[in-house]
């Protein structure tokens, strides 16, 4: 069985996406692509070896052979094609974020709940072995109640570019870019535990400084640069546990540290994975050995969501997990303005 698939939207990581299915040959064919660009269009057409391109994507969602879609356009523009496509009867493959807004979220999830068809959300890091050992681990109980955790996402000189850094295009910086990744690690360990309360914070302090651009980082125009290039925020959940969430595309520092979790009876950190706790009256460090090698996480996952459609499984990573991101970063952005801890936004009594 080999699914049609159609491409909106041709920046960057659509070339992952198309990766992706070129991996799963057996399972998919990219037989469409559309971009707003007449240019990107056609020469991702060409790239692909694709003969229909268009600048409508609506034009792709005509087509009966199409059975999903991939939506790879900027973050702001999530929203419409995916509804539009989900109303059309395509499944749909989602690059992340979700979307810029909780209000685009949230549209979004009740769009795939009302259609009956796959939404899965693009997070390619749930494929890393790391973090599938991980989850086996938390799963397991052998950390116990987990009352405190730190999620990181750190760049040191890695700062977005194009529509990556225009609010208009983007919605917000290193938060919504790698943030969301580092906050679906934990939320995905954790068993997706209900946020509450959110105290954050944003900066854009060193994408604004020309002499902060350096050889060792990429280029950037600091009069372009219209986001946050650094977030931090403490989360309270429902359970009572309590986590600190960060996330830079710049700072002056190496790092800020490992993403880890406390629990009663035992620990966890990742990069690298690593297991403690108290054993025979010693403490004792777990180190797994026999890890598999890195995938092409973008194959991996593009071949969960195809195997899905075939086999008529619900989606692999469904919105109504991946909405708890946007329920945070919507939060950090309103703390952030408003210099105070703020309750978060229920979702589930809009959809």
């Amino acid at each position: 069985m080999s699914f049609k698939i159609g491409i909106i939207g041709t920046g960057g990581i659509s070339n992952s996406h198309v990766r992706g299915y070129h991996g799963n040959a057996q399972l998919a064919e990219v037989v469409a692509v559309a971009d707003i660009v007449e240019e990107r269009a056609r020469d991702a057409a060409a790239r692909w070896g694709v003969s229909k391109w268009f600048t409508d994507y609506r034009k792709i969602l005509d087509m009966p052979e199409v059975d999903a879609v991939s939506v790879c356009t900027y973050n702001q523009a999530h929203r419409k094609p995916t509804v539009d496509a989900l109303k059309a009867g395509k499944h749909v493959l989602l690059e992340k974020p979700m979307a810029a807004t909780l209000d685009d979220a949230i549209a979004i999830t009740h769009a795939a709940r009302k259609s009956g068809r796959i939404l899965m959300i693009a997070i390619h890091s749930r494929y890393s072995p790391q973090i599938i050992g991980a989850k086996k681990i938390m799963d397991s109980g052998a950390l116990g109640p987990v009352y405190y955790g730190e999620t990181i996402s750190a760049r040191r000189k890695g700062i977005g570019r194009g529509s990556f850094v225009k609010k208009e295009t983007a919605g917000g910086g290193t938060v919504v870019d790698i943030g969301v990744y580092s906050l679906d690690t934990a939320l995905h360990l954790l068993d997706h535990p209900v946020p509450t309360r959110v105290s954050g914070i944003i900066n854009m302090a060193i994408t604004k400084d020309p002499s902060a651009i350096t050889y060792g980082g990429w280029p950037w125009v600091p009069d372009d640069n219209e986001v946050e290039d650094f977030g931090a925020a403490w989360v309270r959940f429902e359970n009572g546990m309590c986590m600190t969430f960060k996330t830079s595309w710049a700072i002056h520092a190496p790092g800020m540290g490992r993403t880890f979790f406390l629990g009663e009876k035992g620990g966890l950190a990742l990069n690298p994975l690593e297991f403690y706790t108290d054993q025979f009256g010693m403490m004792v460090n777990v180190v797994p050995q026999d890890l598999p090698a890195e995938p092409d996480r973008f194959v991996e996952e593009t071949r969960a969501f195809l195997e899905a459609i075939r086999d008529d499984k619900p989606s692999p990573i469904p919105p109504e997990q991946v909405i708890q991101t946007n329920v945070i970063m919507d939060a950090l952005y309103r703390s952030a303005e408003s210099g105070q801890e703020v309750a978060v936004t229920p979702w589930k009594d809009k959809i």
